[in-house]
């Protein structure tokens, strides 16, 4: 691990901290504060947003209707250009503005908006 890899950014998941945007059928996983959460076998990398806004422009909709949480974070940023499950590929450049793909993520914050 390259400490020039760790950054910082922002993660959505849902009110029970599951994956947003995957069920656990497709690779969706449970993230817990303070601890590194890994893509499931056979799926990767993990999103994060890069900046606050990147995230508040994406899901205005979900925040605004206390659907989702918000969290800082740490990441390993993958060398990837694209994320899969067991059924979907999808290209970085298909992703919603700032997404990062990470190796693994950390919650260490949760942000009200």
């Amino acid at each position: 691990m390259n400490n020039e890899n760790i950054k910082t950014g922002y993660k959505i998941i849902c009110l029970n901290m599951a994956s947003f945007s995957r069920p656990f059928t497709y690779g969706g996983i449970e993230y817990k504060l303070n601890q590194k959460v890994y893509p499931r076998k056979g799926c990767g990398p993990l999103c994060v947003f890069d900046t606050l806004e990147d995230v508040k422009n994406f899901s205005d909709f979900f925040i605004y209707d206390n659907a989702v949480r918000i969290f800082k974070c740490k990441y390993e940023e993958s060398e990837e250009d694209k994320i899969w499950d067991y059924f979907h590929e999808i290209s970085l450049s298909d992703l919603p503005y700032g997404t990062k793909l990470a190796d693994w993520v950390e919650l260490t914050e949760e942000i009200k908006l």
